[in-house]
């Protein structure tokens, strides 16, 4: 349950003064997830792995102050929490998820932190829902080329970053953002020629059972994050999904390019789509994904470097904050393919491609509770 807690905001008014003059409410939940799975792991040519796994549990604290005349302050701070093992790497520490401070009324929101880009925020028209869009069955193993921008790929959480969200219009909204990138590798510390940028966009239409949406994102001057990897990256997909009673039906179409590969001057590209089906009764859901990497063309394409994944699973509501479920995952990549099972395409730094196992499987079971 959503712990609701009042924390009294006290200004006093002039140096030394010893009175507070004035005080005004601001209400903040705290709130998480705590998800775990077991997994058992199998990669042709590798011995089959079992663990449990931490699936981006996190907890975080948010609130608003109304100012008045429609105007309102909001923020949030929210920091993974490895349930697995206790470790304070990557986004579990402090602010290491969706963190930022804003401002909102009738004419839109502003935003400034560090947060996934409106590119992302599609996600759950017709991501592979099973583990709340993470761990082993996350499509962004295809989906979005990964999420490591420093391997070109296009779902990375990015920090100083400002966004703007419009109201709703006749069911149409849409959403701006921009990112300096991460300060270690060309952000705000580094605003010169090796300074990367970041810029996405959407557009939503909801009506109904229909949802419809553009998604773009841009990422510039990647030499330095990258490695030299790549300089410029460009994504763009259409995706859909509808509401038919019980069942639900989405799907996406993507482009990706990468330019300057390797310095080369030569660029590549490829289009990815996939498809999302599922039923719901009652606490009982099932359902089934199936998504397809075509190979990387152009100067610095890759012949045969193509994948397809599917995931069927099944997922048991024990109430409406906890829920268990049981999935199986599948990856077969192409010969020179370099995509891995739950994670990003393998590219070690400096270097160009990896190849990954070809045939890549999963079974999964997991509990999370909302809070």
């Amino acid at each position: 349950m959503k712990k609701q807690v009042t924390i009294a905001v006290l200004a006093a008014l002039g140096a030394g003064a010893a009175q507070v003059a004035s005080a005004q409410d601001t209400s903040v939940t705290i709130y998480g997830r705590a998800h775990v799975s077991f997994e058992q792991i199998r990669k042709s040519g590798q011995e089959t792995t079992q663990f449990l796994k931490n699936n981006t549990s996190r907890i975080g604290f948010r609130g608003e102050e109304a100012l008045g005349s429609g105007l309102k302050a909001f923020f949030q701070i929210e920091s993974g929490v490895a349930l697995d093992d206790g470790s304070t790497g990557g986004s579990n520490k402090l602010a290491g998820r969706e963190t930022f401070v804003g401002l909102k009324n009738d004419y839109g929101t502003v935003k400034a932190g560090n947060f996934y880009h409106p590119y992302d925020d599609l996600h759950s028209i017709s991501g592979n829902y099973f583990q709340l869009f993470t761990g082993t069955s996350n499509d962004a193993t295809l989906w979005a080329n990964g999420s490591s921008a420093a391997t070109g790929g296009f779902d990375e959480r990015l920090p100083n970053a400002v966004s703007y969200e419009s109201p709703k219009f006749g069911g149409l909204s849409a959403k701006l953002w921009y990112s300096f990138g991460p300060s270690d590798n060309g952000g705000e510390e580094q605003l010169g020629d090796d300074g990367s940028r970041m810029f996405s966009a959407n557009v939503v239409y909801e009506n109904g059972p229909l949802k419809a949406a553009w998604g773009h994102l841009q990422q510039r001057r990647m030499e330095a994050q990258s490695k030299n990897f790549y300089d410029d990256g460009y994504s763009n997909f259409i995706t859909a999904g509808y509401q038919a009673g019980p069942f639900y039906f989405a799907g996406l179409i993507e482009r990706d390019v990468l330019k300057d590969i390797n310095q080369s001057g030569d660029d590549r590209s490829r289009n990815y789509w996939h498809l999302l089906a599922k039923y719901t009764t009652g606490a009982h859901t099932v359902g089934a994904f199936y998504g397809k990497a075509n190979d990387w063309k152009g100067d610095a394409g890759i012949d045969d470097s193509g994948a397809r994944m599917y995931t069927v699973g099944y997922n048991y509501a024990l109430s409406k904050r906890t829920q268990v479920y049981a999935l199986y995952t599948n990856l077969k990549n192409q010969d020179a393919a370099a995509y891995q099972l739950g994670g990003s395409p393998a590219r070690a730094a400096g270097q160009d491609w990896t190849i990954a196992p070809e045939k890549q499987s999963a079974v999964v079971t997991g509990i999370v509770h909302n809070f």
